[in-house]
């Protein structure tokens, strides 16, 4: 845990708060506090998940099947909803949630498991329920590519949300996947103000470029939306 009382560079959060499941926890001293922002790398770990299909049954969310292929969300946004699931991981809902990433290595392999059950009956399957299927590790782990060669082999439907430019990386695949009707695509942006994102969303690509990857989207066939919450302000 840093000691610092700085916000660390390029982060959401400025400190980690104590997990609600812990008994012990550490506050750092005040006087002791450096005059630079520390520098906070993230670390990546591997996730034993045994499936890797998650369902809900809440009539407020418009999908009932989910792959969340990362725990822990490196885009840091200060609004994220997910950051309470970090502990019950045994971390923090604050800097740990955004450094710390749980690595899902096994996803495609499970993904064509379950799939291939009897039991499996085709249905939308979202991609970043929870956290960012893009966020930056998977230029690394190519996690959410390989589930995405599963489902377009398999016929199988999907839908993506992202705030990351990275998503054309895969246009290949997302083009081949629209020609059979099997993928869409949401595109996140709550503000066109770089400064306002850099607070908001310090590791999620910028506006203009979340606007460029809307644009190389929908040139390539691909159905695109945009999702605007949280309106700042509002």
């Amino acid at each position: 845990m840093p000691t610092s009382n700085h916000k660390p560079a390029s982060r959401g959060a400025s400190a980690n708060p104590a997990n609600r499941f812990e008994r012990l926890s550490c506050e750092p001293d005040p006087e002791c506090a450096e005059e630079d922002a520390p520098l906070l790398r993230t670390q990546f770990f591997k996730d034993g998940t045994k499936s890797i299909i998650a369902r809900n049954d809440s009539p407020d969310v418009g999908f009932g099947a989910s792959i969340n292929a990362y725990r822990g969300c490196e885009h840091g946004c200060i609004y994220c909803y997910a950051r309470p699931n970090h502990e019950y991981l045994g971390f923090s809902a604050g800097l740990d949630f955004e450094s710390k990433i749980m690595v899902k290595e096994r996803a495609p392999e499970l993904l064509r498991k379950e799939l291939m059950s009897p039991r499996w009956k085709p249905e939308v399957i979202a991609m970043s329920g929870v956290t960012d299927c893009y966020q930056p590790g998977e230029r690394k782990f190519r996690i959410t590519r390989k589930c995405l060669e599963v489902l377009l082999e398999f016929r199988n439907p999907v839908g993506i949300i992202t705030k990351n430019h990275l998503v054309t990386r895969d246009i290949d695949l997302l083009g081949e996947m629209a020609k059979h009707q099997l993928v869409s695509v949401s595109i996140s942006i709550t503000t066109l103000d770089e400064k306002l994102r850099k607070v908001m969303e310090p590791r999620a690509s910028p506006p203009q470029s979340r606007l460029s990857a809307i644009r190389a989207l929908s040139a390539a066939g691909v159905p695109v939306g945009v999702m605007t919450a949280p309106m700042i302000p509002g």
